[in-house]
């Protein structure tokens, strides 16, 4: 299968995904097949860059096209905020996967540096070092000084896209680890696949055992015990530590954060299931195919849109 062939695969897993999303009372298994999708897309922009004529180019595209989706998405929000008879599965759309896959490509930009060995590959990733932590502190400390009001939380949330942040991404930062795997086997069949179902097989067992959950439990309880053996500051400590885990994980990770009794592999945390893409993976000719490349980036957003009234009208009239 060539990159195209893949794409288009990887689109209409999406489609069957964001149809169990948006349109009230679909079955189950449409968001299992979608999970399918992202790493099929995922694997595609990999082989981009790694073809592409124009790396920064590439890379200026996808980031475009992750502002521009942004921008839509809040545009069509508020339509839908204001139209009457109109009940909607989500309250307003957050689709972005083209921020994940600029920031996928930036790491590759990285890794292919140093692959390469440039010259200027420290001072990249340095820079790279630099440009992130500096934006998730400015956007700490403004969430912390801005009044609470819509317009703060809209500015809040527009500019971890406009300034290039790896932090708020549709997925999280796992398939960031995800995009740079696939980026350093996609060149070994056997490595692609050894590779990728160890990534499936270490993302069911942190989900399904719920270890996130339990390890920030055990800080809780073990900064509880010291407080009660009088021990404050380290309890207070351990406590603030616990406390900054949850938040970076809770909206950086893409992982649950919280403990759940009813959590079922199948009806709540399916995002394993992603597994069933390896056979598409392993099925890759190397291959560019005929392209359609303007034709992904505007179906992604128009299907999402589609789907979105559809869901809204039909929610009213049940």
């Amino acid at each position: 299968m060539s990159t195209t062939a893949l794409k288009l695969v990887a689109l209409v897993f999406m489609a069957l995904d964001h149809i169990g999303v948006f349109i009230p009372g679909m079955p189950i298994v449409l968001r299992w097949a979608g999970r399918l999708a992202l790493p099929l897309f995922i694997f595609c922009t990999t082989e981009g860059f790694s073809h592409t004529h124009s790396k920064k180019q590439y890379m200026l595209r996808l980031y475009l096209a992750g502002i521009f989706m942004d921008l839509l998405n809040r545009w069509v929000s508020g339509i839908g905020y204001t139209l009457s008879d109109f009940s909607p599965v989500k309250l307003g759309i957050d689709n972005n996967i083209f921020r994940t896959l600029f920031c996928i490509s930036v790491l590759c930009f990285l890794i292919d540096s140093f692959q390469k060995k440039n010259s200027n590959r420290r001072k990249y990733l340095a820079a790279y070092c630099v440009w992130q932590a500096s934006v998730y502190l400015f956007l700490e400390l403004l969430g912390k000084f801005l009044s609470p009001s819509p317009l703060s939380e809209e500015i809040v949330r527009f500019l971890p896209n406009l300034l290039g942040s790896v932090y708020y991404l549709e997925g999280g930062w796992v398939f960031l680890l995800l995009g740079v795997l696939l980026y350093l086997v996609k060149d070994n069949k056997k490595t692609l696949a050894t590779g990728y179902l160890s990534f499936c097989a270490v993302y069911f067992a942190v989900t399904v055992t719920q270890f996130l959950p339990r390890v920030l439990i055990k800080l809780q309880y073990f900064a509880y015990i010291l407080g009660n053996n009088g021990q404050t500051a380290l309890s207070t400590t351990l406590s603030d530590f616990e406390l900054t885990l949850y938040d970076f994980c809770m909206r950086h990770s893409g992982l649950a954060t919280g403990y759940s009794s009813e959590l079922n592999p199948f009806f709540t945390e399916y995002q394993w299931m992603m597994v069933g893409a390896l056979p598409f993976l392993l099925a890759y000719n190397g291959k560019k195919g005929k392209g359609y490349k303007y034709f992904f980036y505007l179906f992604y957003p128009i299907h999402i849109y589609i789907l979105y009234f559809i869901g809204g009208w039909i929610g009213a009239m049940s």
